[in-house]
């Protein structure tokens, strides 16, 4: 793990210090709907919504991650900018990224609960708790999965100091 800790650390300083390029346009697009794409199954197995309920819940599901697509393309800029800003944190840059972080959370908080509301008026509360279960727990995993590959600030500056 340590030895992981301190590649990415290299990789996010070396990147960072010639001037970091940021994910065109198209390769976020292209990222963010292969994720859609295994979501969209994942919550197929986790959502066993049947009969007309089916495709109520699926064509507004659809309209959700069309929304959640730009979200989840700042969500993706925000990591970028996080990656550069730690060759040149300060303060002010740490408290940016920190109120960066919960504007983009409370963003995906009010969409999942408007999309809830939807799907519970189309279909009824139950497949609209289990979509907010799924969402919810997909999520965690992402952004666990993210943040493991991630280090954080304070253990990139602990490497530097060993």
């Amino acid at each position: 793990m340590r030895h992981k800790i301190i590649l990415l650390a290299i990789f996010f300083i070396s990147t960072a210090s010639i001037g970091y390029s940021q994910t065109s346009d198209a390769e976020a697009d292209a990222l963010i709907n292969l994720l859609g794409v295994q979501k969209k199954e994942a919550v197929s197995k986790l959502v066993p919504v049947t009969g007309k309920d089916s495709a109520a819940f699926w064509k507004i599901y659809d309209e959700y991650e069309q929304v959640n697509k730009k979200l989840a393309k700042s969500r993706l800029a925000l990591y970028e900018g996080t990656a550069r800003a730690y060759g040149n944190m300060t303060p002010a840059i740490a408290d940016s990224l920190a109120v960066e972080y919960f504007s983009n959370r409370l963003d995906q908080e009010k969409i999942t609960e408007d999309y809830y509301k939807k799907i519970k008026a189309a279909t009824n509360a139950v497949v609209a708790f289990e979509f907010y279960q799924a969402e919810v727990y997909l999520l965690t995993q992402i952004r666990a999965q993210i943040m493991q590959q991630i280090p954080t600030y304070g253990e990139l500056m602990s490497s530097y100091k060993k």
